[in-house]
């Protein structure tokens, strides 16, 4: 299982690495980064991410080993939010930048008209 190659399309230096536990069903919703490009895989179980395109309309990604397994990147400034499949997920993000509290935004899970 390969998370990403310095050769993939839409790589980005990666500077730091860390993992996410996601329960089942937990919803961790509206984030946006300034300056980090996020590069995430789910090596273990299911999870969805959901990309604000405008207030209306999103789209949707399924990520894990029995779903679509890849890397999503997310780049900086893009509203996203995440659930856990059923049986929860464990994501990967493999960040250009070194993480900084000042650096992202977040937003209540209403704040988008999106039905988890």
């Amino acid at each position: 299982m390969k998370a990403t190659r310095s050769d993939a399309a839409g790589f980005a230096e990666v500077h730091e690495a860390y993992f996410s536990r996601v329960d089942p069903d937990a919803v961790r919703a509206w984030k946006r980064h300034s300056e980090m490009t996020v590069n995430v895989v789910v090596p273990v179980g299911h999870v969805r991410f959901v990309v604000a395109v405008d207030d209306e309309t999103f789209q949707e990604f399924d990520l894990g080993p029995e779903h679509d397994y890849g890397r999503l990147t997310i780049e900086p400034g893009i509203w996203f939010g995440f659930k856990g499949g059923e049986e929860g997920g464990l994501v990967l993000n493999l960040a250009n930048i070194l993480h900084r509290p000042d650096e992202a935004d977040g937003a209540e899970l209403e704040h988008f008209d999106y039905i988890w």
